[in-house]
């Protein structure tokens, strides 16, 4: 019996010490990323972050979105806005106010990727 209630106030402890979003969202912050023609350096807010084709992974903290910018040379710079979406799994939270909001927002994960903006397919213009 004495095992079974400590099981249950660790449970109980780990629960509180995370968030709705944080356990249960959607916290996807792959992106793929394509040009035509292929080889185009991949930027996120000026950080060089590979060559087309490539999947890359933003960072949890994207507030407000990001900027990610193909850059080859002989074409123009194109620039694309990762933009980011409020998780409503996030209100489970107010079961758990005000720590699961807080671990979530700290993590980051309160908010997610647009599933709009995981694929980035652009065709660069030439450079005249």
């Amino acid at each position: 019996m004495f095992k079974t209630n400590k099981s249950i106030a660790m449970l109980a402890i780990v629960f509180n010490l995370m968030g709705c979003a944080s356990m249960f969202g959607d916290n996807t912050r792959k992106i793929t990323v394509k040009s035509n023609p292929s080889g185009a350096g991949v930027y996120v807010d000026g950080v060089r972050y590979g060559t087309t084709p490539t999947i890359i992974t933003l960072n949890n903290y994207i507030y407000g979105g990001k900027v990610i910018t193909l850059r080859k040379d002989g074409y123009k710079d194109q620039a694309e806005v990762v933009n980011t979406k409020f998780q409503p799994v996030g209100l489970w939270n107010i079961l758990n106010w005000p720590v699961g909001f807080i671990v979530d927002a700290v993590t980051g994960d309160i908010i997610k990727v647009d599933p709009e903006n995981l694929n980035i397919d652009a065709n660069l213009q030439t450079d005249r």
